[in-house]
């Protein structure tokens, strides 16, 4: 067991994707660290630890992920605020590389772990924040699970996605149908991308969730 792992209560859950499944380790009550985790920044900028939450948009991603594994063989692909890692490691499986990113080091801590233990031990994985991207090169793929939750993230996320994205890649985000999520996709078609959206239903800790999935391009 990784030294890191012992700094919180860690349970294992079994993500079924048709006939196959992702074993993660995640934060056992998280709620316990919500609090204990938040900071603010000499800013006042409250950072709260969405990253010990599996939420549901990262299954619902996963998932859509699987069902178009085909066309994720070879691709290069950048997940963002990638927290325990599901969607990516989904995507190392159908043949991509990807690289996990997420501002929490102890995020991408539990990612690799968990891509590891899913068979996974050539994706890389980077501390970034959004506001900051480090890398140059351009990507096939970019995938994000409930990352435009705070409008304070739209435009940092729309830099990215005009700097980063390969003139005929997509970008898939996934979000729990919340209704300041149209303010973004509007956001995105005034500046050069368009959008189809899907929704699938996600059923987690006895409670079912609407999920919708978009696939982003540039137009």
């Amino acid at each position: 067991m990784e030294n890191y792992l012992k700094n919180y209560p860690i349970t294992q859950t079994a993500i079924q994707l048709g006939d196959r499944e992702i074993l993660l380790t995640i934060v056992d009550d998280p709620d316990h660290f919500l609090d204990k985790l938040s900071r603010e920044d000499s800013k006042g900028t409250l950072f709260l630890p969405y990253w010990i939450y599996l939420w549901e948009s990262a299954i619902g991603l996963a998932r859509h992920v699987s069902k178009i594994r085909k066309t994720f063989s070879d691709k290069y692909i950048l997940e963002i605020g990638c927290g325990f890692g599901l969607g990516g490691i989904v995507a190392c499986q159908a043949g991509a590389k990807v690289i996990f990113t997420d501002f929490e080091y102890d995020a991408l801590l539990f990612s690799k772990h968990n891509a590891q233990q899913n068979g996974i031990n050539s994706a890389i994985f980077v501390q970034m924040d959004w506001n900051a991207p480090c890398f140059h090169s351009k990507f096939d793929v970019i995938l994000g699970s409930d990352v435009i939750y705070e409008e304070q993230n739209w435009q940092p996320i729309l830099c990215l996605l005009q700097s980063l994205l390969a003139d005929e890649g997509i970008a898939l985000f996934s979000e729990p149908n919340r209704k300041n999520a149209d303010g973004f996709f509007r956001c995105i078609r005034e500046n050069g991308f368009d959008f189809e959206k899907s929704t699938c239903s996600i059923s987690l800790t006895q409670r079912t969730t609407s999920i919708n999935i978009y696939t982003i391009k540039r137009v």
